[in-house]
């Protein structure tokens, strides 16, 4: 009887492993959003970082004052640098007084699940604000998403940001999602 019982949970652990906790839908990848902007309202990097797949690749392209630079980054590296940018949001608050605010929204314009499941590509918009709108990222994004271990991870992103600095120059959350 115990060896039936032990069989049972092998066959079960093994249908998670390789089918249950691999399978995704619309809810879920919503919730993956909604995580990660709770993420960065807390600056807490590690929590991004667990979003991320062992195996994630992230590409993107940064504009700042006319400039733009192309960087590719894998987990590891996607991880340092949030938590510079925490440290950086950190450092600039307190020079300021501690009155540095951090804004960020998200749209989700498409979101396409595979049909065996196991991954969905989403394309969207967010924007940073840091300060009201002494420091501004916009970002448009198209990313894929996949269940690890009924978890879910970002295992691809093509990223393309425009940064801005105060003043009269900054975008209003208005004008970031007219289209």
């Amino acid at each position: 009887m115990k060896q039936i019982a032990i069989v049972i949970a092998l066959c079960v652990g093994a249908w998670y492993f390789f089918i249950g906790g691999r399978k995704l839908d619309e809810s879920m990848v919503r919730d993956f959003y909604q995580k990660e902007a709770h993420a960065i309202y807390s600056r807490d990097a590690e929590m991004l970082c667990k979003q991320l797949s062992r195996k994630a690749r992230i590409e993107s392209k940064t504009t700042m004052m006319g400039k733009t630079v192309e960087r590719s980054h894998n987990r590891d590296e996607a991880c340092q640098a949030n938590r510079e940018a925490f440290e950086t949001f950190s450092r600039v608050g307190e020079r300021m007084g501690g009155i540095l605010t951090i804004e960020y929204d998200y749209h989700i314009d498409t979101i396409e699940v595979a049909t065996d499941r196991k991954s969905a590509t989403v394309t969207g918009t967010n924007v940073l604000k840091m300060g009201e709108s002494l420091l501004q990222y916009k970002t448009s994004f198209t990313q894929r998403l996949e269940r690890e271990l009924g978890q879910m991870r970002l295992v691809h992103a093509d990223e393309v940001t425009v940064m801005r600095m105060g003043g009269a120059g900054a975008m209003s959350q208005s004008e970031f999602f007219r289209k």
